[in-house]
């Protein structure tokens, strides 16, 4: 068993840091949306505090903001206009500072157009590199802010459940190359993962459980299945 490497290179793409990424992301998501539910946060910008009724109180890194009537997105680190404190801003400068090694164009553009979908695949990628706990979309007036959460009240779930619900509907809903978006999410969760030795299928350890995955020569997905200990 070994665990596979998972780093970002100059030759990625933000397409190709997606499809590492992505599936992690998902699965903090729905962490959150265990204790939140339907509620609607309710995000204080000056304070950088992101509350979920009385009971959740996230203090929160802001990525950046996107213009529902426009589309233009903007990331924190260029924000003269909104002139935001300095200590809520630190992961979206880190954000930039990879673009800037890597050449990945979006991370160091201040501004560009896209759509919701697009400002949320930009944080799915962000929270994972950075292991956050889960981001969020607080909007205020005609801006959508995306905001990045780190808190032990987001509780974790391991099971092969949860991961077999998640690497489906990833690789499923998404474009994004089925083997690739396995070796990330499993090598993110810290998965040890046996390699056929004619690369066909792979099998992660989870638990006392087995996850396996086999792959088409284009690596896209042809079986899933989960081993248990009793079947």
């Amino acid at each position: 068993m070994v665990e596979l490497p998972l780093e970002i290179t100059e030759e990625d793409t933000f397409k190709s840091l997606f499809t590492k990424f992505g599936a992690y992301a998902l699965d903090k998501q729905e962490n959150l949306s265990t204790i939140i539910g339907d509620m609607e946060g309710d995000f204080n910008i000056e304070e950088g505090l992101l509350s979920f009724g009385d009971d959740y109180n996230f203090h929160v890194q802001i990525l950046g903001y996107l213009s529902i009537e426009s589309g233009d997105f903007s990331w924190a680190w260029d924000n003269e206009e909104l002139g935001l404190d300095d200590a809520l801003i630190v992961e979206s400068k880190q954000v930039k500072e990879i673009g800037e090694k890597y050449n990945i164009p979006s991370f160091i553009t201040p501004m560009f157009n896209t759509d919701l979908e697009g400002a949320h695949f930009l944080s799915m990628v962000v929270i994972s590199m950075f292991d956050d706990d889960a981001y969020y979309p607080a909007q205020i007036g005609d801006y959508m802010f995306f905001v990045t959460i780190k808190s032990d009240q987001i509780p974790k779930d391991d099971s092969i459940e949860r991961f077999q619900v998640v690497f489906d509907s990833f690789q499923r809903d998404y474009d994004v190359n089925g083997k690739k978006a396995f070796e990330g999410y499993v090598a993110l969760k810290g998965y040890p993962v046996n390699v056929h030795e004619n690369d066909d299928f792979q099998i992660a350890k989870i638990g006392n459980d087995r996850f396996m995955v086999g792959y088409t020569k284009r690596g896209n997905i042809n079986l899933i299945k989960v081993l248990k200990p009793d079947d």
